[in-house]
């Protein structure tokens, strides 16, 4: 029992605990200047890798650059940066999986704080701060595509489009998500649920892993997490 728990100490990277507890620290009790010196360390030590991670760090510093100081969101801020350490480091073994993990739970993360400030309908804010969301996201999917076309091989000038398709798709998911009648958590799911199906699939398609089984899978699984999320939400109409 002694030699398997000191296997299973071995295996945690405490280097990246203690760099992600830290910065974590920083943005609970410093400013947020200061935070930022101490989140940019954290991270460019070592710079090696650290381009094919980029966009999940700085949307995580833009999550925190809205969050309320608060305990809560430190500990996930303080999660999030070690799960994105360990895969810039390479220490994790399925990279892609990791990766579609990463941007799935920031694209969420995000979401929910839009939608929070901005969720109580359409005006001139909400499409401006809509537009900047979507520019967010759309930097996310791209670096995710970026990250598995350097193992494909795919030519870069079948992505670019594909980058502004998701922009596009994702201003307009977003922009729906206003119109919705709902709490912010339920437009914040409902429309994550909607690019779960676009990040899970144009990869795919992309770089000739696509099959009509996997499509059936994926939009069955997100159709049926949409009506039980829309049947349990209350509807203020």
């Amino acid at each position: 029992m002694v030699e398997k728990l000191r296997s299973i100490l071995r295996q945690i990277h405490w280097s990246s605990v203690l760099k992600a507890s830290i910065a974590a620290i920083a943005w609970f009790y410093f400013p947020f200047w200061l935070f930022l010196i101490v989140a940019l360390v954290a991270y460019f030590s070592p710079a090696a890798q650290a381009r094919k991670t980029l966009a999940p760090f700085l949307t995580l510093i833009i999550l925190a650059f809205l969050e309320p100081q608060g305990i809560a969101f430190a500990f996930i801020f303080g999660a999030v940066l070690f799960y994105i350490l360990l895969i810039k480091n390479l220490l994790l073994i399925d990279r892609k999986s990791a990766y579609e993990t990463l941007v799935l739970l920031l694209a969420f993360l995000f979401l929910r704080a839009f939608y929070l400030k901005f969720g109580g309908g359409v005006g001139g804010s909400s499409l401006f701060y809509g537009f900047f969301a979507a520019c967010v996201l759309a930097f996310l999917f791209s670096n995710f595509t970026e990250a598995l076309e350097d193992q494909s091989g795919t030519s870069p000038a079948l992505i670019r489009p594909v980058r502004w398709l998701m922009f596009l798709v994702s201003w307009q998911f977003i922009i729906v998500g206003l119109f919705l009648p709902l709490d912010f958590i339920y437009q914040a799911v409902i429309v994550f649920l909607s690019l779960v199906f676009l990040v899970d699939l144009a990869p795919q398609y992309l770089f000739g892993d696509f099959s009509r089984n996997k499509m059936l899978v994926t939009g069955s699984a997100v159709f049926t997490i949409m009506v039980i999320v829309l049947g349990s939400a209350r509807w203020g109409l």
